[in-house]
């Protein structure tokens, strides 16, 4: 029998929650490989970021029922993402978050001032490291990370081929590695004050 066609990520969602294996194949199949490669922006290892990605549509087919989705459903994905690479993070790292005070960190107003001029250089980083990317690469990366772009959508919009928008991509995760290695330590801990925030 062949499989059930969707038009749409929240389509096949409805269906998911009746535990239709059609639609598990299809989100599954359309977002598996974005994952897996906005993990790999945070992680050293494409096996690490294949496990954590399959970790997380796991846990989607086992709470399919009972899941809340509030924001689209990439979007979900990459927020689940977040969240397990700072567990993971956390795991490798304790003494490092051991030392750091939430509290401390924003009831001052000095203290505030300074994470806040932190955390607008952190940005600036980033921002320095996107604007870097070959032109058609960081257009690619722009769609798919600002925009939450699927590489099927962003192919029909420019004209190319999903394999060419994958290569982009790749090139792009490649290069801001490189770019923010140095910083990831800030990156993270940046991340878990803002998670407390929320």
């Amino acid at each position: 029998m062949s499989m059930q066609k969707f038009k749409n990520d929240p389509e096949a969602l409805l269906q998911l929650a009746e535990g239709n294996l059609d639609a598990y194949r299809f989100l599954f199949d359309h977002h598996f490989t974005d994952l897996c490669n906005f993990l790999l922006i945070y992680l050293h290892s494409k096996e690490l970021a294949e496990d954590i990605a399959l970790e997380i549509f796991t846990f989607i087919w086992e709470k399919r029922q009972t899941l809340v989705i509030k924001t689209n459903f990439k979007s979900f994905l990459f927020s689940a993402a977040k969240n397990k690479a700072i567990t993971l993070y956390r795991k490798e790292h304790q003494k490092i978050f051991a030392s750091i005070d939430i509290c401390e960190s924003f009831m001052p107003i000095d203290s505030s001032a300074q994470f806040t001029i932190e955390n607008n250089e952190l940005r600036d980083l980033i921002n320095e490291a996107i604007s870097k990317l070959p032109q058609k690469s960081r257009q690619v990366y722009l769609m798919a990370w600002e925009e939450n772009m699927s590489y099927k959508e962003i192919a029909a919009q420019l004209g190319l081929s999903t394999k060419t928008i994958e290569n982009h991509i790749g090139i792009a995760l490649h290069k801001l590695r490189e770019s923010l290695k140095p910083y990831y330590k800030q990156i993270f801990m940046w991340w878990m004050i803002l998670r407390f925030l929320e």
